[in-house]
């Protein structure tokens, strides 16, 4: 026992160490909606609106909106306030954790994975996983907190279910108090993150390889049990995508197919992250990755396709006098099923490994300790060196985050078109120059980079037309508003007319009215413009009118309009009634929202918050004499 704790303390400090150099720095990209221009995260007193608002203020992160992650940032912004550090230290502290969970899930599984592997394994496995490169933007990257608060419960649920399984096969009974543990590990992991989902599969994985339970079944009964439940999981999964994630593909550059043959050669870039700690192959952004427009387009889209093929039929045979290595690959495989497959995001990213690849590391380990069986010396030396690489890789890696700008600049010498990258150094060229026409230059020519780049260019356009908004270079407006209005894809208009209305009408950037009028004027005048991009444009027009111009009579006048064309929807008509208590028309602005209160569903007590409490302030402010 007190080796043990000798251990997972030298593990914890190991960990420490290494990341220590990155917690200085700022936030980056998410981090800005997710946690900086989200005010909710505020909580004044701990009322239970005060928590549910802000456990609900990530709706657009994911389909459960991943409230016990909010929750833990609301706590270090109500704590600490907006200083990167103490995010950035809770993030280690998680990662820490899990290391010493994953060190305690080893121990449980060597006995039976790998029986002639020395104990040591488990804590070189533990520390190999906790100290490689590929974790870095699941640590630092202060939003990932959703992958590694998910995978510390999820690790918490395997720990558990691996303790219970081993105590049944050995003929004990489990304290009913460990399948409670159990279940709320799983939801509290799935209130994470929806890639807790993979779950299931990761206790598959463990019955087939560390358990050794699972048997094909030989009865036509349980073939054909087994053909139903596959077809019903399919079926099931398919209506799920036709109804829900096949219109997120309306905001890609790829189709479905294509993102299945890109994650392919994915796959095997991740494989090669982790055998291969190159410091230059890792980067925030993967957006530089070319995308499989075909089998053969590149040609490497097949060879990865039949590779990946040929692996997995590998492991569904399950022969091999060393279980350890399809364990390994089975375990990266399932992990990467929900984000590597048919869900619309996009291609690669490292932080998806953060549970993945414990497969790798594991398997890798035990090749190793079986290999170098007779050799213990060098053994020894090879887990002291590959720790040393590990630890000197992240820690380079970890030092870039102490400085955002020094981190984007450094990593576009290795990702030089990553439009991504450029984005983010133009806007923090553009930061760091103040007043300066130099640095202001170096940054507009980063955007522009950014933009010849990009293959949907909202995010550098957008930053564009702000830049010269906020220099006065009316001739740079012009110009990047008929850029803007020639762009192909309609919603690109829409989201940069969305951002402006927001920016200005919250006071985050500089107000003019001419740029929006013109901008408006440009979007409604595209030829072909569908109904549904007009209304949104509209909508947000009438905001600006309402926010801005303090022209409710406007304001009203489209907002009313677009209410008759749309009828069911609670936003717009919160929108009119707002516009009506601003414009002095009282009366109406008490009917329309009671309507809205009325009309709403009674799950919008956790998915709608924000819209009851404009509702509820409105009615309060206005209320009848």
């Amino acid at each position: 026992m007190t080796r043990s704790r000798v251990l997972a303390g030298l593990l914890v400090a190991l960990v420490g160490l290494v990341y220590l150099p990155g917690l200085g720095g700022g936030f980056v990209f998410d981090d800005y909606h997710t946690i900086v221009d989200n005010p909710t995260l505020d909580i004044a007193t701990l009322s239970c609106d005060g928590l549910l608002d802000a456990a609900m203020s990530g709706t657009g992160t994911g389909p459960l909106a991943r409230p016990l992650v909010m929750l833990s940032f609301a706590a270090n912004r109500t704590l600490t306030g907006l200083r990167p550090g103490p995010f950035k230290l809770t993030n280690l502290a998680l990662h820490a954790l899990n290391a010493l969970l994953v060190f305690g899930l080893l121990r449980l599984w060597l006995a039976r994975l790998a029986p002639q592997a020395p104990s040591a394994c488990a804590w070189l496995i533990a520390a190999m996983w906790a100290l490689h490169p590929i974790n870095v933007t699941a640590v630092l990257y202060v939003v990932q907190r959703m992958t590694s608060l998910s995978a510390s419960f999820a690790l918490a649920a395997l720990v558990v279910y691996s303790w219970a399984r081993l105590r049944s096969l050995d003929g004990q009974a489990t304290p009913r108090g460990w399948w409670l543990a159990l279940a709320l590990c799983v939801v509290f992991a799935l209130l994470c993150k929806e890639t807790a989902l993979s779950l299931p599969l990761y206790g598959l994985v463990i019955e087939a390889w560390v358990l050794a339970s699972v048997r094909v079944p030989t009865t036509v009964r349980g073939r054909c049990a087994l053909v139903a439940a596959v077809t019903a999981m399919g079926g099931g999964a398919s209506w799920y995508f036709l109804h829900h994630l096949a219109p997120g593909y309306g905001l890609r550059d790829f189709t479905v197919g294509e993102r299945l043959w890109s994650e392919a050669r994915v796959m095997w870039a991740y494989l090669r992250l982790l055998l291969v700690p190159t410091p230059g192959a890792y980067g925030l952004f993967h957006d530089d990755l070319v995308v499989s427009r075909g089998w053969l387009a590149p040609i490497s889209t097949l060879l990865a396709v039949l590779a990946l093929l040929a692996t997995s039929a590998l492991v569904a045979m399950r022969r091999t006098p060393q279980p350890y290595l399809l364990f390994g690959w089975a375990w990266f495989l399932v992990g990467h099923v929900l984000e590597g497959s048919v869900v619309p995001l996009e291609l690669m990213h490292e932080h998806r490994n953060y549970l993945p690849s414990l497969g790798i590391v594991t398997a890798l380990v035990l090749a190793f300790a079986d290999g170098l069986a007779r050799r213990p010396q060098a053994r020894r030396w090879c887990a002291t060196l590959a720790l040393a690489l590990l630890a000197t890789v992240t820690a380079w890696r970890a030092s870039l985050w102490a400085d955002p700008q020094l981190l984007m600049e450094t990593e576009l010498a290795y990702h030089p078109r990553s439009s991504r990258l450029w984005y983010e150094a133009g806007r923090l060229r553009i930061e760091a120059a103040g007043n300066d026409a130099v640095g202001l230059d170096a940054g507009v020519v980063a955007l522009q980079r950014a933009a010849d780049l990009a293959s949907i260019k909202t995010l550098p356009f957008g930053a564009l037309l702000t830049t010269a908004i906020a220099r006065g270079d009316r001739a740079g407006v012009a110009r990047w508003v008929a850029t803007i209005a020639a762009e192909p894809r309609e919603s690109v208009g829409i989201d940069i007319f969305e951002a402006q209305v927001r920016c200005q009408g919250y006071g985050q950037c500089r107000q003019d009215a001419d740029s929006i009028q013109a901008l408006s004027n440009a979007l409604l005048a595209r030829k072909g413009l569908s109904i549904a991009a007009r209304q949104q444009l509209l909508e947000w027009l009438a905001l600006y009118y309402a926010r801005i111009l303090a022209d409710p009579a406007a304001a009203m006048t489209l907002l009313r309009d677009l209410v008759a064309a749309k009828p069911a929807d609670l936003e717009l008509r919160t929108r009119l009634a707002e516009a009506c208590a601003v414009g002095g028309l009282a009366p109406e602005a008490r009917r329309l929202a009671r309507q809205v209160q009325a009309d709403l569903p009674w799950t919008s007590v956790l998915t709608q918050r924000p819209l009851r409490a404009r509702l509820a302030a409105m009615l309060a402010a206005h209320h009848a004499p």
